[in-house]
């Protein structure tokens, strides 16, 4: 057997300096760390655990400053996988393989709004198959069936924080693998190096009796230009479409996300925005904007350090945040 994972470390401070909410005015200092483990008891055989460490509730008191509050620890992957050049299987607690843009987008704030679309902490098996198309690309197809977590690894240590359980019904939540997901994920290609692109479709059951089931749409690409040995450029974009929305028939909500980041030597920078309308079944559609930019370098042992700003426009009200990030990773 051979153990090996990664640590990723974070301390962020955010401070919401000027809102027309006066109670969306305050400061947040928390801290973030995710450690993934892998247990290989074969080349082929291995189980793998994703513990985070963050901040699990919102404040009781809108508009409190808050330091290093609530706090708590959670499972947020565990399974086992069998895995060879080709073929990965794998069960247990997962993420559903859809949308790129809430992990993916440059910046201290990039994937705030888009992180709304992100389906973890799923019960489910997956099961992926990767074929090399030579000069076409190397391309994966993904199926999943899934379920959410309803059961004691949904619990946090230290904080405890809100629990889905399988009577609150819902999308995603009837406690069976009637859920379901396919994906295409591709790259490499010789004739344009550095793009790469994801399409997917999630449908999510509802578990309450006579709702609707939502079902999703997401469509990402992304180019990686090197300019010089020394400067990069990431430009990405995605489009996401979810129809029945939250489990409401006739309720369908979008999202793009927009971006690029920049690289120089050991320094980045990043622009983007996220935008998302949602459509009720009856009244006028509503809007939300995420725009950020930020900038930082890191250092060779691991440590870096970014500025970001971001401004939020929810239902005419907007929030400008100032934000500091101190980073730190390692492998073992």
């Amino acid at each position: 057997p051979k153990i090996s994972g990664d640590v990723a470390m974070e301390l962020q401070n955010d401070y919401a300096f000027s809102s027309d909410d006066p109670t969306a005015e305050f400061n947040n200092l928390t801290a973030t760390a995710e450690t993934g483990l892998n247990v290989a008891f074969t080349k082929e055989f291995s189980i793998n655990a994703g513990l985070v460490f963050e901040q699990v509730q919102e404040p009781p008191v809108s508009g409190d400053d808050r330091f290093f509050d609530d706090q708590g620890l959670y499972v947020q992957v565990l399974t086992m996988d069998y895995q060879t050049d080709t073929l990965h299987l794998s069960a247990g607690k997962m993420g559903v393989n859809f949308g790129k843009a809430w992990d993916v987008t440059p910046g201290v704030f990039g994937t705030d709004l888009a992180e709304e679309y992100e389906l973890a902490e799923n019960l489910g098996a997956l099961a992926a198959y990767t074929f090399d198309l030579g000069n076409a690309g190397t391309h994966a197809i993904t199926a999943q069936v899934f379920t959410a977590d309803t059961t004691v690894l949904a619990e946090s240590a230290f904080t405890r924080r809100v629990k889905t359980r399988e009577a609150d019904g819902g999308p995603g939540n009837t406690g069976d693998l009637t859920s379901f997901g396919f994906a295409l994920d591709g790259g490499d290609f010789a004739t344009i190096k550095g793009l790469e692109y994801h399409a997917a479709y999630a449908h999510r059951a509802n578990g309450t009796a006579g709702a609707p089931g939502e079902d999703r749409f997401a469509l990402y690409a992304a180019y990686d230009l090197a300019i010089s040995d020394a400067i990069s450029m990431q430009p990405l974009a995605e489009f996401v479409h979810i129809n029945d929305a939250g489990g409401t028939r006739d309720q369908d909500q979008r999202y793009v996300t927009v971006g690029v980041g920049f690289g120089y030597d050991a320094w980045n920078a990043a622009v983007s925005g996220t935008f998302k309308t949602t459509d009720p079944a009856a009244g006028s559609a509503t809007d939300e904007e995420h725009l950020q930019v930020s900038a930082g370098y890191a250092w060779s042992n691991g440590l870096g350090l970014d500025l970001g700003y971001k401004r939020t426009r929810n239902g005419g009200t907007d929030t400008d945040t100032f934000g500091t990030l101190l980073t730190y990773g390692f492998e073992f």
